[in-house]
């Protein structure tokens, strides 16, 4: 409380410390309050989700089918729980991660082989002395080509992959709407109501206003995030496939 209110407080004949501690009981109680409506709103609404969508991604959760990439169960578990919850922005911006992850422990396991390594010889086995060596650092579109001189992806993967670093991993990376929606139409009409009359404008540059840049985005990852996962979650099988083939072969 500041010296002023006090001051007010006192002259009316009114205890400043228990007026602030009536007003911050009000306070305390108003945002209980609030905090009681968003976990219940929170309750019903990871409750429908779970409901309506679980059986819907139930079969990427049901078995272990990988051998090369067990450490992304987690990873994969965190985009199924968005996508239940229709958090689609958020699905697809971990799918990213997910699958340049994939990549990345591809050439990685390509490198320095599928065996298992022992613990006393990790910093032998993974150190690079030069940091371009380290494939943790290469950007994507090295990642990919470097992918496809192995033959771990096939050239059309490697054209889809080309396609959706430009498009879903950039654009949502560094939130380009230009590039998330560069195969959508280039201007949508409107129907302007705000002059008490129906006006159709024709023309509107969407990709560059903000507030419909917000809504077409949104609207892109509502309808893609499950089709972009799925196509990545493939591509790992693809690719624990490829390893496999390479191990009987080298077992032969």
């Amino acid at each position: 409380m500041d010296q002023r209110t006090r001051e007010i407080y006192e002259k009316c004949g009114i205890n400043p410390e228990e007026r602030e501690i009536e007003n911050q009981k009000i306070i305390d109680e108003h945002y209980n309050n609030i905090d009681s409506e968003n976990k219940e709103s929170l309750e019903n609404l990871f409750k429908k989700a779970l409901e309506e969508n679980f059986d819907h991604y139930k079969h990427y959760l049901q078995s272990t089918r990988f051998y090369y990439f067990t450490d992304l169960e987690l990873t994969i578990g965190e985009i199924i729980k968005c996508l239940i919850i229709e958090a689609h922005t958020a699905a697809i911006t971990l799918t990213n991660h997910f699958l340049e992850r994939i990549l990345k422990l591809a050439l990685i396991q390509k490198k320095y082989g599928t065996e298992p390594k022992k613990t006393k010889d990790w910093n032998e086995t993974y150190s690079e002395p030069l940091i371009n060596n380290r494939i943790s650092t290469w950007k994507m579109s090295v990642t990919i080509k470097k992918c496809k001189e192995y033959k771990i992806i096939s050239k059309i993967q490697f054209n889809e992959l080309t396609n959706f670093q430009t498009t879903i991993r950039n654009g949502f990376s560094h939130y380009d709407p230009e590039q998330i929606l560069k195969d959508s139409e280039d201007t949508i009409d409107l129907i302007d109501k705000s002059d008490f009359e129906n006006k159709k404008i024709k023309g509107i540059i969407y990709k560059e206003i903000p507030t419909l840049q917000n809504f077409f985005v949104r609207k892109f990852a509502r309808e893609n995030s499950k089709q972009y996962f799925d196509y990545v979650f493939n591509l790992m099988l693809d690719i624990e496939r490829y390893f496999k083939t390479e191990y009987y072969k080298n077992a032969e």
